[in-house]
């Protein structure tokens, strides 16, 4: 079972719907100045209000140096705020300015707008059973990583 996860469809289906998200997300996130990992960024920091680049990295898979780059980028930039933790100086915590906010707001309602209409086309047992299914396969692979 295990190596049927790995070897199967699998792997290549995930990376054609990671592929393919990116490409909906591309033309947003040039519209509003950003590239599609800045935008998983902030909407990563939006969904978790407040965390860690550390934190932030491993979620995003970035390795610390470019996570932490990135960061450095949307502060200057005006959507993020770093703040260093006062327990440890080398805990950097991260969290969305107003700008940063808006930008996401601003890039749910064109993605809104854009896809309203193919949106109501797909049933909600659908989206549940595509939930559901990504959720089981998620929870496997969490398994698999425990023997390691």
């Amino acid at each position: 079972m295990t190596m049927q996860l790995i070897k199967t469809d699998i792997s290549q289906l995930t990376r054609e719907i990671s592929r393919k998200l990116d490409t909906i997300l591309l033309p947003v996130s040039d519209e509003n100045n950003l590239t599609i990992m800045k935008l998983k960024v902030l909407a990563e920091i939006h969904k978790n209000k407040k965390m860690t680049i550390v934190d932030l990295g491993n979620v995003l898979g970035v390795a610390g140096g470019n996570i932490s780059n990135m960061c450095k980028t949307l502060e200057i930039e005006g959507y993020i705020e770093r703040k260093r933790s006062v327990k440890d100086e080398r805990v950097v915590h991260v969290s969305l300015t107003s700008k940063g906010k808006s930008v996401l707001a601003n890039v749910n309602k064109q993605l809104s707008d854009k896809y309203e209409k193919f949106d109501k086309q797909i049933p909600k047992e659908d989206i549940e059973t595509i939930i559901s299914g990504l959720n089981m396969l998620n929870g496997y692979l969490d398994e698999l990583l425990t023997l390691r």
